[in-house]
């Protein structure tokens, strides 16, 4: 798989797991993410480490797993949620114990934006990112994702708009499941059909 591939270059993996199902690659020295809230601190720090890296003129091999990212963004905190609020003095009592008020002091990015600001500047930094999602969601997979994400594969999905949404194109409707797939990169002048490797349940 590209988790083993990475590991044996080697380069540092992280993966966002909401659906908990990369747990078992923590043996392997990989870290996995699977709560929502840690998941949107994670990324925060890897943005942070990402400018960093950018403005330093340096480097690093890192692989960059996001499964289901389409329904972690969309549960994502969002208005309110993201606001900061600090106890900050205003005076003091009569017996001279502080007087504090809890005032909005900052709000935090969402996740949609770091993962944005992440997927349109990590190449440089030496990160390498790749995102699934079983939701095709033109809320998600939008324009600006897919130029951020030249390479997609898709597997089967029963709908032809589902297919239009992922590739700009119908035909990953017609698959025959099973590791059948389509596979669209600039190195290519058109899509190309794939069977992968199939594990059944």
């Amino acid at each position: 798989s590209i988790i083993e591939y990475a590991l044996l270059i080697p380069m540092e993996v992280i993966i966002f797991d909401p659906k908990n199902e990369y747990d078992h690659y923590r043996n392997k020295g990989v870290r996995v993410y699977k709560e929502e809230i840690e998941i949107e601190e994670q990324m925060k720090l890897l943005v942070d480490e990402m400018n960093e890296l950018n403005n330093e003129k340096k480097t690093k091999p890192l692989l960059v797993i996001f499964d289901e990212f389409a329904d972690a963004i969309a549960n994502a905190r969002s208005g309110k949620a993201l606001k900061i609020y600090e106890d900050v003095v205003i005076g003091n009592f009569k017996d001279g114990r502080e007087k504090t008020k809890r005032e909005e002091v900052g709000e935090l990015k969402p996740l949609s934006e770091n993962w944005r600001s992440l997927s349109q500047k990590s190449r440089s930094a030496g990160f390498r990112l790749l995102a699934a999602t079983q939701r095709a969601s033109v809320d998600v997979i939008n324009g600006a994702t897919k130029i951020n994400f030249p390479v997609q594969v898709c597997f089967y999905v029963k709908k032809k708009v589902d297919s239009i949404v992922m590739l700009d194109e119908a035909g990953a409707e017609t698959l025959a499941g099973r590791g059948d797939g389509l596979f669209k990169s600039p190195e290519y002048l058109s899509t190309v059909r794939f069977q992968a490797f199939y594990k059944p349940d």
